[in-house]
């Protein structure tokens, strides 16, 4: 496609910024917009595996990437009492823990900055509305005004504003049966580089993990019955959170202890974003907008960078937009509903057991699979895995 225009990035993420990271090397103006006021730090663990590290590489950012490393070891999985009930190193069979740990403000701050000098952001604005044209995309931000741009590409997320302004009807949330919360709380000396990991009474499911010299990261995730999910508790986080670790061990109860001073936290149900078609016109999704498969599957980042890539090279290539959003939807699309496919409700649910009985069952397995024999034995195991998730998509050469 001709390059003398302007292409509208909505949303300054990780999928955004790494998409104008690529259509600014291919000659592209872009510019990013941003409903925050100001960039955000902060936010989970994310790990990036596989083809999303060979991105990376492409983009001369592994260095960068790995300065922020959070130097997770591994995982623990503790009892009521806080002892370890297992142990999985980084690299062993049933370990969360990949080599590229980072917070997720962190791994954003990289591309940010990798892009700011050459791409114009707009923080603290949105589009409000958007007219198809023969030649463009006008959109009209929230503060009235409005501009023309080539193309517009919505990478604002899960609960994507600009998706639902031109694909709302093409597109569904498919709730998993669980909700989940995650955010900081301060950093204490016994805490090392293990995350640390309960099942509790009723579902509850949480991970500590380290997050940076003063911070420690919290994942909580519990089930809800889809019919309680706009009920009157769901109005009231905190009240609910509070609930899922009331009684669960020492762990949950420091969570608890910290939850009423945390000040900027993620609560949501775990869905999936499924769109039966990725762009309309001059408009396309990309990343969480158009496929978040959610944070337990550990693809988000690595889908989010791969289409950033794709769709960046088929856009540089394409004759029309039409062909490039299409052959973008085409070459990734089969790999997002396999990443999407390996998290179901069921397995949801089969990791969120209620049960003391079905908690102590799980525990079983935890030191079954965590015992030095066993990790000897399946040391292969996890081997073959990594090489098969650097080989489970093979990147297009633009």
């Amino acid at each position: 496609m001709k390059q003398s225009k302007k292409i509208l990035i909505c949303g300054g993420g990780i999928a955004g910024p790494a998409c104008a990271w690529w259509l600014n090397k291919y000659g592209f103006s872009v510019v990013v917009v941003e409903k925050h006021a100001a960039f955000r730090d902060g936010g989970q663990n994310i790990d990036v595996k596989g083809v999303g590290q060979q991105v990376i590489d492409l983009m001369g950012l592994t260095e960068q990437v790995d300065a922020h490393n959070t130097h997770e070891c591994g995982q623990k999985w503790l009892d009521e009492a806080g002892k370890a009930l297992a142990v999985f190193p980084k690299g062993a069979f049933g370990s969360l823990t990949s080599d590229f740990e980072i917070l997720r403000g962190d791994f954003a701050r990289v591309l940010f900055d990798a892009t700011r000098s050459t791409c114009e952001y707009r923080f603290g604005t949105s589009v409000r509305s958007i007219e198809e044209r023969e030649d463009g995309v006008r959109a009209t931000f929230v503060d009235g005004s409005a501009e023309e741009f080539e193309l517009m590409i919505c990478a604002d997320g899960l609960n994507s504003s600009t998706r639902d302004l031109v694909l709302a009807e093409e597109t569904r949330l498919r709730y998993l049966g669980a909700y989940m919360a995650f955010f900081d709380i301060p950093r204490r000396p016994e805490d090392d580089f293990w995350a640390c990991s309960f099942n509790g009474v009723g579902g509850t499911m949480a991970h500590l993990r380290p997050g940076g010299p003063t911070q420690t990261t919290v994942l909580i995730t519990f089930p809800v019955n889809e019919r309680d999910l706009y009920g009157p508790s769901a109005k009231f986080p905190r009240n609910m959170l509070h609930a899922a670790l009331e009684g669960r061990g020492t762990l949950a109860d420091r969570i608890a202890g910290e939850l009423d001073g945390v000040d900027d936290f993620y609560f949501g149900p775990m869905s999936q974003v499924q769109a039966s078609a990725w762009s309309k016109g001059r408009v396309v999704l990309l990343g969480d907008a158009a496929h978040c498969p959610t944070p337990f599957t550990g693809k988000g980042t690595a889908l989010a960078l791969i289409g950033a890539y794709v769709l960046a090279g088929e856009i540089k290539h394409g004759s029309t937009h039409t062909t490039a959003f299409q052959r973008y939807e085409s070459i990734l699309r089969p790999y997002v509903e396999r990443s999407q496919q390996e998290l179901s409700p069921g397995l949801v649910r089969l990791m969120h057991v209620k049960t003391r009985f079905g908690i102590s069952v799980v525990r079983i397995a935890q030191r079954f699979f965590g015992s030095a024999l066993i990790q000897a034995l399946l040391k292969p195991s996890a081997a073959t895995s990594a090489r098969k998730i650097d080989k489970d998509f093979a990147l297009p050469v633009y």
